[in-house]
């Protein structure tokens, strides 16, 4: 299970960007899913292998069992 708090603590992170995190465990797997609102700052999302690992660190979980969706 992932960490409830560094969920909620990379939510907010990224809605000051205006960004909208969710994330949900599928197995073993912790599936995160970022959309962009219409506030959000292109350049402040860091690239997907840099937030894989930010966010294994929030979430204590191993980043290579994050599947990441990025904004389209």
């Amino acid at each position: 299970m992932f960490s409830a708090q560094g969920l909620r603590d990379m939510q907010a992170t990224l809605a000051a960007d205006g960004y909208a995190l969710d994330a949900r465990e599928e197995g073993e797997r912790v599936v995160v899913t970022i959309d962009a609102t219409p506030d959000a700052c292109e350049d402040c999302l860091a690239p997907p292998d840099v937030m894989r690992a930010i966010l294994g660190k929030t979430l204590a979980v191993p980043a290579e069992a994050i599947d990441l969706h990025y904004p389209e």
